[in-house]
């Protein structure tokens, strides 16, 4: 699966006016074809780190620099190395993701979030 229809799978089941459980299954669903896309394809986990550097981690990344250990200016490409990495190693899981979305650091995504990945 491609990383854009993943991404546009996720997307949806955000919107769709459905019962919490079932739209936590299509995410969690989602996020799993996410992570083996990310897993078999190279170039599809080059491009999400791309994208998602692009895209930035919000207007105060200190706080996430100081957790990863890397200087401020380089808190974006660490940030999404480690949790794409994370993701396609299956280190991180649908949980971890929606907990890091809420603000809370899981064990899993502490010891994603604190190793260097890909020299990040």
């Amino acid at each position: 699966m491609k990383i854009k229809s993943a991404i546009a799978t996720l997307a949806i089941a955000t919107v769709l006016p459905v019962s919490s459980a079932w739209a936590q299954s299509a995410d969690e669903l989602a996020f799993q074809q996410l992570g083996a896309a990310l897993k078999a394809d190279d170039v599809e986990r080059q491009s999400a780190i791309k994208t998602c550097v692009e895209q930035g981690i919000g207007e105060n990344p200190a706080g996430l620099a100081k957790l990863m250990g890397v200087p401020v200016e380089q808190a974006t490409v660490a940030w999404c190395a480690r949790t794409t990495n994370g993701i396609a190693q299956g280190k991180l899981n649908w949980a971890d993701i929606s907990a890091l979305n809420q603000g809370t650091v899981t064990p899993n995504a502490h010891s994603v979030l604190t190793t260097t990945s890909d020299g990040h």
